[in-house]
């Protein structure tokens, strides 16, 4: 890991990130859940709304299913047989679909939550900054080292970085609460989060092997083709005398808008692919520039203070390079938020 990053890193440690204890209420004698990624992927699929309601919906089309059967022992229709078990497949992909959204879901709030932590951690450390930088400023002051001006400038800076404290914990509120609901949980209930402990590794793909992977995983895709199939069955079973020359036009002009529905579908499919790949990139290119960026402050930052503790820089110059500094910081921890989502979002739609 780049040096910026190890500095951010024991930044957020040093602040005791690594493992943190949240919840909206405290509830006595409540079971703590420790939630990495993959508890709260396996909470969600036992408890999320969504996903029981999916199944619900599957149920019903098997039921169906068995009733289509029973219905054909007095009327024999096998389009009609066949529409009912082509329902429980979409039923069964809809079922497939909304675990894929669920699953993007929770990793999306699991992120943001470490996120809002590292954020919350940022403004801690930026406030201990601004009040240490002030009780210097007013020993100055004393002194007849310091103007009136940079005094106020100094008190500003702990009103906004106080503020800035109180923003950051109530967005690690949301963030929790959220990722409490996409995973089935009570807001109520305690939880500690607990960080990833190994680095993500890149998708060791080509630009045509993700496109190939999204259509052949595309859900979507499948469901337009088993629709395409029921058309044609239609079709089919149309071509005899007894069948009006209206109806058979119906199940043609059915059929072809199935065919235009599958072709449209496939070019969305793989524009989606090739956007959420050039996303990916452009993530990890914004990585990079971010942790070259908090470098750079982080230099600044230390030749500041050097200077301005041996009298060589005025307070106002310091006070920008700890602001700036903050910045890299927040711009850090953005930059690996989206690859984080950018890279889930692409593997989602890859199936995987």
């Amino acid at each position: 890991m780049r040096n910026a990053a190890v500095c951010l890193l024991c930044l957020v440690l040093a602040l005791g990130m690594g493992t943190a204890c949240l919840s909206a209420e405290e509830l006595p004698g409540a079971e703590t859940y420790v939630i990495t990624v993959e508890k709260a992927l396996e909470l969600a699929s036992d408890n999320n709304l969504a996903l029981q309601a999916a199944r619900l919906e599957l149920q019903h089309a098997e039921k169906q299913l068995i009733k289509a059967h029973a219905d054909a022992a007095v009327n024999p229709s096998p389009v009609a047989i066949r529409q009912a078990e082509v329902e429980v497949e979409i039923q069964r992909l809809l079922l497939e679909q909304t675990r894929n959204q669920v699953d993007l879901e929770v990793r999306s709030a699991y992120y943001a939550v470490l996120s809002q932590m590292q954020k919350k951690a940022i403004a801690e450390k930026s406030l201990a900054q601004a009040e240490e930088h002030l009780e210097i400023i007013k020993t100055k002051a004393q002194q007849g080292m310091a103007t009136k001006l940079d005094l106020v400038n100094a008190e500003k800076n702990v009103i906004q970085s106080k503020a800035a404290l109180e923003a950051a914990a109530a967005e690690e509120e949301l963030a929790v609460l959220n990722l409490k609901r996409v995973i089935g949980l009570g807001y109520s209930q305690p939880i500690t989060i607990e960080p990833p402990e190994v680095a993500q590794e890149p998708i060791g793909l080509s630009p045509e092997e993700v496109v190939e992977r999204v259509l052949a995983s595309s859900l979507e895709l499948l469901r337009l083709q088993w629709a395409l199939e029921l058309s044609q069955l239609q079709e089919e079973s149309a071509r005899n005398e007894y069948t009006a020359p209206l109806l058979k036009e119906i199940y043609t002009n059915r059929r072809m808008k199935a065919e235009l529905d599958l072709r449209e579908a496939t070019r969305r499919v793989y524009l989606e692919a090739k956007r959420a790949w050039n996303n990916l990139k452009q993530a990890e290119n914004q990585v990079k520039l971010a942790e070259k960026e908090l470098e750079a402050a982080q230099e600044n930052y230390r030749i500041t203070k050097n200077r301005f503790d041996g009298g060589l820089e005025i307070p106002n110059n310091l006070l920008r390079a700890q602001i700036a500094l903050t910045s890299a910081e927040h711009a850090v921890v953005t930059a690996i938020f989206e690859y984080n989502l950018a890279r889930i979002r692409l593997l989602n739609l890859m199936g995987e």
